[in-house]
Protein backbone atom coordinates (compact mmCIF):
# COMPACT_ATOMS: atom_id res chain seq x y z
CA UNK A 1 0.00 0.00 0.00
CA UNK A 2 2.66 2.00 0.94
CA UNK A 3 4.25 2.16 -2.67
CA UNK A 4 0.96 2.38 -4.17
CA UNK A 5 0.57 5.40 -2.41
CA UNK A 6 4.04 6.84 -3.36
CA UNK A 7 3.60 6.23 -7.03
CA UNK A 8 -0.16 7.94 -6.90
CA UNK A 9 1.69 10.58 -5.34
CA UNK A 10 4.45 11.24 -7.58
CA UNK A 11 1.75 10.97 -10.21
CA UNK A 12 -0.27 14.35 -8.98
CA UNK A 13 3.11 16.13 -8.85
CA UNK A 14 4.36 15.30 -12.07
CA UNK A 15 1.33 16.19 -13.60
CA UNK A 16 0.56 19.21 -11.71
CA UNK A 17 3.90 20.37 -12.68
CA UNK A 18 3.15 19.87 -16.22
CA UNK A 19 -0.24 21.18 -16.75
CA UNK A 20 0.45 24.69 -14.39
CA UNK A 21 2.71 25.86 -16.96
CA UNK A 22 0.57 24.55 -20.26
CA UNK A 23 -2.24 26.56 -18.63
CA UNK A 24 -0.45 29.99 -18.19
CA UNK A 25 1.00 30.53 -21.45
CA UNK A 26 -2.77 30.36 -22.66
CA UNK A 27 -3.11 33.24 -20.83
CA UNK A 28 -0.91 36.69 -21.61
CA UNK A 29 -1.22 39.90 -20.27
CA UNK A 30 -0.44 43.00 -22.39
CA UNK A 31 -0.42 46.74 -21.40
CA UNK A 32 -2.38 49.06 -23.11
CA UNK A 33 -0.77 52.72 -23.56
CA UNK A 34 -2.00 55.45 -26.02
CA UNK A 35 0.28 57.34 -28.45
CA UNK A 36 1.23 61.24 -26.86
CA UNK A 37 -2.13 63.54 -27.18
CA UNK A 38 -4.33 60.62 -28.65
CA UNK A 39 -7.08 59.17 -26.27
CA UNK A 40 -7.74 55.58 -27.92
CA UNK A 41 -6.73 53.05 -29.87
CA UNK A 42 -7.26 49.88 -31.73
CA UNK A 43 -5.42 46.54 -31.34
CA UNK A 44 -5.36 43.69 -33.73
CA UNK A 45 -5.38 40.44 -32.04
CA UNK A 46 -6.00 36.47 -32.43
CA UNK A 47 -6.74 34.00 -30.69
CA UNK A 48 -7.24 29.92 -30.64
CA UNK A 49 -8.74 27.12 -28.15
CA UNK A 50 -8.22 28.09 -24.49
CA UNK A 51 -5.92 30.94 -24.84
CA UNK A 52 -7.04 34.64 -23.68
CA UNK A 53 -5.40 37.44 -24.24
CA UNK A 54 -5.65 40.34 -20.53
CA UNK A 55 -5.40 44.35 -21.65
CA UNK A 56 -4.24 46.29 -18.60
CA UNK A 57 -5.11 49.59 -18.97
CA UNK A 58 -4.34 52.29 -16.40
CA UNK A 59 -7.40 55.12 -16.09
CA UNK A 60 -8.73 57.45 -13.39
CA UNK A 61 -12.02 57.56 -11.53
CA UNK A 62 -14.57 59.67 -13.59
CA UNK A 63 -13.25 59.50 -16.95
CA UNK A 64 -15.67 57.82 -19.40
CA UNK A 65 -14.14 54.31 -20.98
CA UNK A 66 -15.37 53.01 -24.02
CA UNK A 67 -14.55 49.15 -24.84
CA UNK A 68 -15.87 47.42 -28.66
CA UNK A 69 -14.57 44.10 -29.93
CA UNK A 70 -15.11 43.17 -33.57
CA UNK A 71 -14.52 40.07 -34.15
CA UNK A 72 -14.67 37.25 -36.99
CA UNK A 73 -15.94 34.62 -33.80
CA UNK A 74 -19.18 34.91 -32.37
CA UNK A 75 -18.17 32.83 -29.44
CA UNK A 76 -15.41 35.60 -28.60
CA UNK A 77 -16.59 38.19 -26.10
CA UNK A 78 -14.35 40.30 -23.21
CA UNK A 79 -14.60 40.78 -19.87
CA UNK A 80 -13.69 44.08 -17.82
CA UNK A 81 -12.14 43.37 -14.14
CA UNK A 82 -11.49 46.42 -12.04
CA UNK A 83 -8.92 47.22 -9.88
CA UNK A 84 -8.39 44.37 -6.85
CA UNK A 85 -11.98 42.57 -7.80
CA UNK A 86 -12.16 38.75 -8.09
CA UNK A 87 -15.53 39.31 -10.02
CA UNK A 88 -16.19 40.97 -13.78
CA UNK A 89 -18.08 44.61 -13.45
CA UNK A 90 -19.04 43.94 -17.23
CA UNK A 91 -19.71 40.01 -18.73
CA UNK A 92 -19.47 40.83 -22.84
CA UNK A 93 -21.58 37.04 -23.18
CA UNK A 94 -24.48 38.48 -21.30
CA UNK A 95 -24.30 42.17 -22.12
CA UNK A 96 -22.64 42.37 -25.75
CA UNK A 97 -19.55 43.48 -27.06
CA UNK A 98 -19.33 46.63 -26.69
CA UNK A 99 -19.75 49.17 -23.73
CA UNK A 100 -19.16 52.68 -22.43
CA UNK A 101 -18.92 53.49 -18.79
CA UNK A 102 -17.64 56.09 -16.08
CA UNK A 103 -14.92 54.61 -14.41
CA UNK A 104 -15.83 54.75 -10.72
CA UNK A 105 -12.53 54.21 -9.08
CA UNK A 106 -8.41 55.04 -10.66
CA UNK A 107 -6.60 51.63 -10.91
CA UNK A 108 -5.52 49.37 -13.59
CA UNK A 109 -8.63 48.15 -15.67
CA UNK A 110 -8.25 44.53 -17.51
CA UNK A 111 -9.96 44.17 -20.53
CA UNK A 112 -10.11 39.92 -20.91
CA UNK A 113 -10.75 38.59 -24.47
CA UNK A 114 -11.53 34.73 -24.62
CA UNK A 115 -13.31 32.28 -26.47
CA UNK A 116 -16.41 30.61 -25.01
CA UNK A 117 -16.10 26.99 -23.62
CA UNK A 118 -17.69 25.51 -26.30
CA UNK A 119 -15.75 27.15 -28.98
CA UNK A 120 -12.29 27.01 -27.06
CA UNK A 121 -13.12 22.89 -26.71
CA UNK A 122 -13.19 22.97 -30.84
CA UNK A 123 -10.13 24.75 -31.04
CA UNK A 124 -11.94 27.42 -32.83
CA UNK A 125 -9.89 30.47 -33.59
CA UNK A 126 -11.11 34.25 -33.44
CA UNK A 127 -9.38 37.20 -35.45
CA UNK A 128 -10.29 40.52 -33.31
CA UNK A 129 -9.91 44.38 -33.40
CA UNK A 130 -10.49 45.26 -29.78
CA UNK A 131 -11.01 49.09 -29.64
CA UNK A 132 -10.16 51.35 -26.19
CA UNK A 133 -11.03 54.81 -25.97
CA UNK A 134 -10.71 56.82 -22.65
CA UNK A 135 -12.38 60.42 -22.59
CA UNK A 136 -9.78 63.25 -21.49
CA UNK A 137 -6.66 60.42 -21.62
CA UNK A 138 -5.24 62.99 -24.23
CA UNK A 139 -4.79 65.45 -21.55
CA UNK A 140 -3.09 63.59 -19.19
CA UNK A 141 0.52 62.99 -21.74
CA UNK A 142 0.03 66.56 -23.71
CA UNK A 143 -1.39 70.00 -24.26
CA UNK A 144 -5.24 69.74 -24.63
CA UNK A 145 -6.51 69.01 -28.17
CA UNK A 146 -9.57 67.17 -29.37
CA UNK A 147 -8.70 63.73 -30.47
CA UNK A 148 -10.55 61.73 -32.77
CA UNK A 149 -11.90 58.45 -31.49
CA UNK A 150 -10.35 55.53 -33.24
CA UNK A 151 -12.27 53.68 -35.75
CA UNK A 152 -12.36 49.85 -35.90
CA UNK A 153 -11.05 48.39 -39.26
CA UNK A 154 -13.91 48.15 -41.79
CA UNK A 155 -11.79 44.79 -42.43
CA UNK A 156 -13.64 43.32 -39.76
CA UNK A 157 -16.13 40.53 -39.66
CA UNK A 158 -19.46 41.23 -37.87
CA UNK A 159 -20.73 38.36 -36.27
CA UNK A 160 -22.76 36.00 -38.12
CA UNK A 161 -25.76 36.49 -35.91
CA UNK A 162 -27.57 38.68 -33.75
CA UNK A 163 -31.11 38.86 -32.01
CA UNK A 164 -32.98 42.09 -32.16
CA UNK A 165 -31.97 42.86 -28.81
CA UNK A 166 -28.76 42.97 -29.63
CA UNK A 167 -29.09 44.98 -33.04
CA UNK A 168 -29.84 48.88 -31.32
CA UNK A 169 -25.93 47.97 -29.44
CA UNK A 170 -24.30 46.41 -32.35
CA UNK A 171 -25.90 49.40 -34.86
CA UNK A 172 -24.46 52.14 -32.40
CA UNK A 173 -21.05 50.16 -32.80
CA UNK A 174 -20.90 51.01 -36.67
CA UNK A 175 -22.72 54.62 -35.88
CA UNK A 176 -19.81 55.19 -34.13
CA UNK A 177 -16.93 54.09 -36.03
CA UNK A 178 -18.64 55.58 -39.73
CA UNK A 179 -19.45 59.08 -38.51
CA UNK A 180 -16.55 58.89 -35.80
CA UNK A 181 -19.22 60.16 -32.74
CA UNK A 182 -18.83 57.98 -29.25
CA UNK A 183 -21.38 55.63 -28.93
CA UNK A 184 -22.60 57.29 -25.74
CA UNK A 185 -23.85 60.50 -27.88
CA UNK A 186 -25.62 58.25 -29.95
CA UNK A 187 -29.79 57.32 -29.66
CA UNK A 188 -30.89 54.02 -31.73
CA UNK A 189 -34.33 52.78 -31.50
CA UNK A 190 -35.27 49.28 -30.92
CA UNK A 191 -34.83 46.95 -34.28
CA UNK A 192 -38.24 45.83 -35.90
CA UNK A 193 -38.96 44.13 -38.84
CA UNK A 194 -39.61 46.00 -42.50
CA UNK A 195 -40.29 43.93 -45.38
CA UNK A 196 -37.90 41.07 -45.72
CA UNK A 197 -35.17 42.64 -43.22
CA UNK A 198 -34.42 44.40 -39.84
CA UNK A 199 -34.30 48.11 -39.38
CA UNK A 200 -32.93 50.11 -36.30
CA UNK A 201 -33.71 54.06 -36.25
CA UNK A 202 -30.70 56.34 -34.91
CA UNK A 203 -29.97 59.50 -34.68
CA UNK A 204 -27.05 62.24 -33.16
CA UNK A 205 -26.62 65.51 -32.54
CA UNK A 206 -23.33 67.72 -33.68
CA UNK A 207 -22.67 70.90 -34.51
CA UNK A 208 -26.16 72.10 -33.84
CA UNK A 209 -27.71 69.44 -36.39
CA UNK A 210 -29.24 66.30 -36.01
CA UNK A 211 -28.08 63.55 -37.97
CA UNK A 212 -30.26 60.29 -39.00
CA UNK A 213 -29.37 57.13 -40.12
CA UNK A 214 -30.66 53.80 -40.43
CA UNK A 215 -29.01 50.09 -39.94
CA UNK A 216 -30.34 46.79 -41.92
CA UNK A 217 -30.26 43.49 -40.77
CA UNK A 218 -30.96 40.17 -42.20
CA UNK A 219 -33.60 37.86 -41.38
CA UNK A 220 -31.22 35.39 -40.26
CA UNK A 221 -29.36 38.68 -37.64
CA UNK A 222 -26.56 39.35 -39.96
CA UNK A 223 -25.41 43.13 -40.73
CA UNK A 224 -25.89 44.26 -44.07
CA UNK A 225 -25.66 48.04 -44.16
CA UNK A 226 -25.76 51.54 -42.57
CA UNK A 227 -27.02 54.47 -44.32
Amino acid sequence: MRTITKSVVLALLLAGSVLTPAMAQNTRTETVKFQRGTSGTTIEGKITGDQSVRYSIGVSAGQTMDVQLDTDNTSSYFNITGPGASEALYNGSVSGNATSFVVPSSGNYIVDVYLMRNAARRGETANYDLTLYVENAARQSAPPAPAPRPQPSSSSAAPSQLDTSQMPRFCAGEASADYGVRPQDITVNMAFQSGNRYVTQGNFDRDGETTFFNCWFGLDGSFQSLN
